[in-house]
């Protein structure tokens, strides 16, 4: 019983995080929302709109305009997450690792 708790738990704020999520930083319809997500290998940039799996060691990250993101340890969305919710910089510190196989 005390695991299924904090499973709907854990949904329920993982549902919160995505809607906030959703008006952060938008103006008019979602047409209108263009974000991006650098990533940062030493002087190496890979820049990406969409959801993709990419292979980066990265330094840090910067998220720019709107729309949210999350950063993960395997492809196709897999593995260990983390969740870039606002606009500004995370380093590799601030996430917990530092390979990323899929945004």
């Amino acid at each position: 019983m005390h695991k299924s708790w904090l499973l709907c738990l854990f949904c329920c704020v993982q549902l919160v995080r995505v809607s906030h999520c959703q008006m952060i930083g938008t103006e008019g319809n979602e047409e209108d929302c263009k974000g991006s997500v650098t990533l940062y290998e030493g002087s190496k940039e890979t820049v990406v709109t969409k959801d993709e799996d990419v292979r980066v060691a990265m330094d840090r990250v910067k998220v720019e305009g709107c729309g949210c993101f999350t950063l993960h340890s395997k492809k196709e969305g897999g593995g260990m997450s983390y969740f870039l919710g606002r606009r500004g910089e995370f380093n590799a510190a601030d996430i917990g690792w530092n390979k990323v196989r899929s945004v």
